[in-house]
């Protein structure tokens, strides 16, 4: 029984599964704010924990880092890469939402519009479970990677 569990738990399709849900999950929160980049900006000034001059640039660079680590599991390049990226961008998120709960920062979350849920511990629950998929993914990934299809291998380089 424990093994046939594990089987399940492990196994690529489930990996694919999740690692598309991730994909289109993070292209769809980068897509606003890639368009409004001065709300996205007040959204991160009011979790007060970044500082000002830091502000902006994080509000230009990251929607465009979550775009392309998005399209990156979508497609399947760089799978590896990608999750880590994600994985480091929802640690980032969950331990700003933890610490704008604990100060009481009544603030939007700002995940997906800038006009959206208040943040409350279903977030930090729902960026948690995020944060194990992408660990998922990262471990037992292995179907359907287009880098591995049209890359070259060092050995038939010849290096």
């Amino acid at each position: 029984m424990k093994s046939r569990l594990q089987h399940m738990l492990t196994h690529p399709v489930l990996s694919l599964i999740m690692r598309l849900y991730l994909a289109g999950v993070f292209i769809y929160a980068s897509l606003h704010k890639i368009n409004f980049p001065a709300e996205f900006a007040d959204n991160i000034a009011g979790y007060l924990i970044v500082p000002h001059w830091l502000v902006n640039p994080l509000a230009v660079f990251m929607p465009w880092l979550e775009l392309v680590s998005g399209l990156f599991l979508l497609a399947g390049v760089r799978v590896r890469a990608a999750s880590l990226l994600i994985g480091g961008m929802l640690v980032m998120f969950t331990v700003a939402v933890m610490v704008a709960l604990i100060q009481d920062t009544p603030i939007g979350c700002g995940c997906f519009q800038s006009v959206g849920e208040a943040i409350s511990w279903w977030t930090v629950l729902r960026d948690l479970v995020w944060l194990a998929m992408t660990v998922h993914v990262y471990c037992y990934d292995r179907l359907v990677h287009l880098d591995r299809l049209f890359m070259l291998k060092p050995e038939e380089l010849g290096l």
